[in-house]
This record gives structure tokens, sequence and C-alpha cells, in this order.
């Protein structure tokens, strides 16, 4: 139970052994020694609240509640009451008595700190927002620190949140807590990172993005230190609202040349990149190019900007995805523009195939290329297949004519061509025949796998999932799209499998979901209830 220590009186002994109780389950116990203290100590409130508690617990909620309310009836002011009420409130979920409970002690006792936080905290959990904000202020006139004060800023802005009517929200809420804050910006009692960022909200949801901008910039910017990047990411937001594309280029490109792997910040340098070449944006004469520094404008200097990050990557002591990554996406972009500059930056797949070469045995490497397989031309598809199986390292067995894997490295490589075939519709293009051959293989595959996995827990998933689920997904396709009778019931075996070996799996136990209901709904039978087979396939 909270805080009894705290307690220095001689009534924390007599306590003790009825908190003991209550913390060890013996429920039972807790009401026996609560009505012995009771008989000797008829004043004793928190002992009618533990004994209260007590009973909440064996079920007795009426007789908990009614002695709970005889307690706080008589507006009790000590620790150990306030706190084990509060305690069976929230087990009867009824938090908004809590809030009655510490305002009659904030009455009773006007100037302790403890108690105002609480009530704070009360109706914090019930949304009272107005009166957390009255609750805030109270506090910060008893003990003026800066935390206390801006609860009360906090829930103005929740009560603009919560507001139906946007207009008050914008006119009355929220530049009230933007003077409020202001106010301590010019007494220069700002201290904390949080304050900061409880301004830029402000000025954000007014959309004051000039001035939102001004904050980060200045004095006050330099706490935001708590998370990388908070400030850069901030000032890149704002420069976006106000379309100045210019300092947006130019802060992109400055935190690129730092780290050169920053996926959302080649977005925005390509984004704005575009803008500039759209407004057909020259750099001033006299002035700086803009705020943040050296600004790109041209296709030139991208394709150019590019090719430098890869270049400082094989320098690189890590291998870095992003630079490989970008000159696709900048591919991708001129193609979709109609220009005829994408050939200054290579073939697509080619690229795509060398990309392969060094990030294939990475999980992502599928995620990362998926996007792009729209550059391949379709008749294509099949040749570069081909030519990722061909860089391999795949070895036949005795055991099988089909070539496996000898590592880990080896198997996710091949499991990232697998699933690109699947992308790209070459599994579909097979008459059934082919489909459960795939199939056939793919569960070989997905065995032989389970050897690499022979060490992980079973909240880990195996190496040579995807495997089993790709061989379940094209017998799904027979199964819909053909109506192979057969192929349905070696789904739910495939999958079973798949999860006596990787118990946490959640696609396996999805596609298990979706197949039981399924046979349900088109069977028309619940002789078996789909809840009970569902209770089965996730225990």
């Amino acid at each position: 139970m909270a805080a009894r220590g705290h307690v220095q009186d001689p009534n924390d002994r007599r306590l003790r052994p009825i908190y003991d109780y209550l913390d060890n389950g013996n429920n039972k116990m807790a009401i026996q020694q609560a009505d012995k203290l009771l008989k000797k100590h008829k004043d004793l409130h928190c002992a009618k609240v533990l004994k209260a508690i007590g009973l909440q617990r064996t079920g007795k909620q009426d007789e908990a509640y009614a002695l709970a309310q005889e307690v706080a009836a008589l507006e009790p002011t000590d620790d150990n009451s306030l706190q084990a009420l509060t305690i069976l409130y929230r087990e009867m979920h009824r938090p908004e008595l809590v809030t009655k409970l510490y305002e009659a002690a904030v009455k009773k006792v006007p100037n302790s700190e403890e108690y105002h936080s609480h009530l704070f905290m009360a109706y914090a959990r019930v949304g009272e927002y107005k009166k957390m904000q009255q609750a805030g202020m109270a506090l910060y006139k008893i003990v003026p620190k800066n935390p206390y004060y801006f609860w009360s800023v906090m829930s103005l802005i929740m009560q603009s949140i919560s507001a139906q009517d946007e207009n008050l929200s914008k006119t009355m809420f929220l530049p009230l807590a933007e003077r409020m804050v202001e106010k301590m910006v010019k007494e220069d009692k700002i201290e904390a990172e949080a304050e900061v960022e409880l301004y830029y909200m402000i000025l954000e949801r007014l959309e004051k993005y000039q001035e939102a901008l001004d904050v980060v910039r200045g004095k006050l910017g330099e706490k935001l230190t708590s998370e990388l990047q908070s400030r850069e990411n901030k000032c890149m937001a704002m420069y976006k609202k106000l379309c100045r594309w210019p300092e947006c280029n130019a802060l992109s490109r400055r935190l690129l040349l730092k780290n050169s792997d920053d996926w959302q910040f080649y977005i925005t340098y390509f984004d704005s990149v575009f803008q500039l070449i759209d407004e057909s944006w020259a750099p001033p004469l006299e002035e700086e190019q803009s705020l943040e520094g050296e600004v790109h404008y041209s296709i030139e200097q991208a394709v150019k900007f590019i090719e430098e990050r890869i270049t400082e990557e094989s320098k690189s002591a890590r291998p870095l995805r992003g630079p490989y990554l970008a000159k696709l996406e900048l591919i991708r972009r001129l193609r979709c523009r109609g220009c005829n500059d994408e050939y200054k930056l290579g073939d697509p797949e080619e690229l795509m195939f060398q990309y392969f070469k060094k990030f294939g045995d990475k999980p992502c490497c599928f995620t990362d290329l998926k996007v792009f397989v729209d550059l391949l031309p379709s008749s294509q598809y099949t040749k570069f297949i081909s030519q990722l199986l061909e860089v391999i390292p795949l070895s036949a067995t005795a055991e099988s004519e089909v070539a496996l894997p000898a590592d880990i490295k080896a198997l996710q490589q091949h499991l990232c061509v697998v699933q690109l075939t699947r992308l790209l519709g070459i599994y579909h293009a097979m008459d059934k025949k082919e489909k459960l051959t795939a199939v056939r293989e793919l569960m070989l595959r997905y065995r032989h796998g389970l050897e690499f996995g022979k060490t992980c827990l079973k909240t880990e998933l195996q190496f040579s999932d995807y495997y089993c689920l790709l061989a379940v997904h094209l017998l799904l396709d027979l199964w819909l799209e053909e109506g192979e009778e057969t192929a349905v019931w070696q789904c739910l075996t495939f999958l079973e499998e798949g999860l006596s070996h990787s118990p946490s799996n959640a696609q396996f136990k999805l596609l298990l979901i979706r197949i039981y209901c399924r046979l349900a709904l088109m069977q028309n039978t619940y002789s078996t209830t789909p809840s009970a087979v569902l209770v089965i396939s996730l225990a």
C-alpha cells in the first residue's frame, strides 16, 4: 500500500498488519484485523477505509462503499485515510469521488501543497480541465514554482482541444494561454524545456508560425535538448508551414551533411528542390541565399549532392542505406515529372541490384526496394529476379535437390528475393501445378531454416517464418481463385505447424482467424464455434 512509511505516529504501527495482509492478498484477515483494531480505536478512520478495501476485494462492494462514504463524510485530512480512500475509489472505478475528497481536504488545510497537487491530479483523471486550471493557479499562489504555473497553462490547452467550438478555442483559451506564457518570458522565468515546448505548441495551434519559428531559433530554443535534432525538426516544420523553401532546402542539406542516413531529410530536400524549380527561384545577388545557408535549386545540384553522399558513404565504417535509396527516390521523382535527367543517375535496375548486393542480408531490404519496383519495366521482372538469385550463396545437399542457404545471411537474402517475386506478380502468373511446386519448395526452405533458430526464445520469430507465410498465401490464392478445397486444409496445417515453432507470430494467428471464420461462414455450420477455435489458435 502506498506511502504508509511516511506516517510517524503510533497509528502506523497499529495499521501495519492490515497493510501487510492487503499487500499479500489475504483480504479476509485484513478485515478481521481491522475489526479488532476498531474495537479498541473507534475513531481510527484509516482502519475503516482499509476494511472497506478488503470488503471491495472480496466482492462486497455495497458494504465497502457505505463504509467509505461514512469516512468521507467526516472529511478526513490525514494522509493515511486520504490515500487509502483514493486507492479504494480507484478500484471502484469512481475517480470523481477522489475530487470531492481532496476538495474537502483543501478547504480544511488551504496551504497544503500536497493536497492541492493531489486535487489537480484528481481533476486531470476525470477531465475537469476548467477546475484543473483553477487548481493549478491556486497551487502556484501558495508555492510559486514554474511547474504549477504551467499546469494551469496546460489546462487551458486541454480546454481548447476539448472545446466543440474551434472559434472559441482560438479566440479565448489559446490566446489566454499565450499571454500567460509571454508573461513568464518577459520576466525571464522560463526554466525548463517542457515550458518552451508548451509555448511552441500554443503558437503552432494559433497558426502563428513565424512567432513559433522565432521562439525555436531564439534563446528559448537553446533549451530544446532532450530529443536529437529537436530544434532543427521544429524549425523545419515551421519553414514548411511558411513555405520558406530556401530555408527548408538549406537546413535539410546541412543536416544530411552531418548524417547522410536520415531519410526524412532526403524527402524534405527533394520536396524543396522541386518547389524552388517550379517557382523559378534564384538566389539574391547581394544577400545570403537563406537564413540556413547555401541553397540547391536545380536538378544538377541535387544529382551532384546525392552522388557526393554516396562517395562519402563508401568511406564510412558502417554501411549507410540512405544515400543509395535517395538516388532511387530522385530517379522516381524525375520520371514522374517527365524529366530527361534521370539517365545521369544510372539504370534503376542496376542500382537496385547493387543495393541488394550490399544490403540484401538485412530484413529491411525488401521494404526498402518494394517502393521502387515500379521503376522496373514489367518485361524485366523475371530477369531481375534471376539476377538477384545468382549472387546468393546457395548449396545443394544430399538430402534435397533444392539449393539451400548455409547461414542466416544467405537465408535473409533469399527471403528478400522470394518476397520480391511475390510482389512483382511472378507467383500469380503461375499455373496450379507450378504453384504447388513452389509451395513444396517454400515449406522445404522453411523447415530447413528452423535449424538456424534453435536457440530462439518463444517470444522471438523464427528466421524462416516468411517462407511458411508465402506458402500459405499461394495456397489461399488456389482456394479463393480456383476453388481448390484441399488447399485451405493445407493452409491450416502449415499455419498450425508454424505457430508451434513461433508462438508469438501475429501473422500466423491472424491468418488462422481469417481462415477459420471464413470456413464457418461458407459452410454455415457452427458446431465448432469460431470463438472456440480462436482461443485454441491464440493460446
